[in-house]
């Protein structure tokens, strides 16, 4: 999370902008408003989670914006949109994503699986 707050900060905010899609960034800036550290942590999870489907899968036409994990209450989910959703389609791709933050440590794991 230290981490990613180094990088928030020496990209005066635009790392924001490259890791999250437009739904995620109004939680985000709600979350930043009302607790800094709360909002940073929600930015380093995103981060975790998009990092480990780029692993999962590859990264071939990928935009992390085009990957939002919404905020329902439910489990944690990815929704795609652009040339990624495409490829989900295509390939059959589905997905089981696990997401923690605690002790200044984010982290996500991404099982990727192919129904065809």
């Amino acid at each position: 999370i230290d981490r990613l707050q180094a990088a928030y900060d020496r990209t005066q905010g635009r790392l924001a902008e490259k890791i999250l899609g437009p739904d995620e960034m109004l939680v985000f800036k709600h979350r930043l408003a009302r607790n800094h550290k709360r909002g940073i942590a929600f930015l380093a999870t995103r981060f975790a989670a998009k990092e480990a489907l780029v692993k999962a899968i590859g990264s071939e036409s990928m935009r992390w914006v085009d990957i939002e994990i919404p905020k329902t209450g439910e489990a944690p989910r990815f929704v795609f949109s652009g040339e990624i959703a495409e490829r989900v389609r295509r390939e059959g791709l589905s997905f089981h994503l696990s997401l923690s933050h605690d002790g200044g440590i984010a982290m996500a794991s991404v099982i990727a699986e192919n129904a065809a």
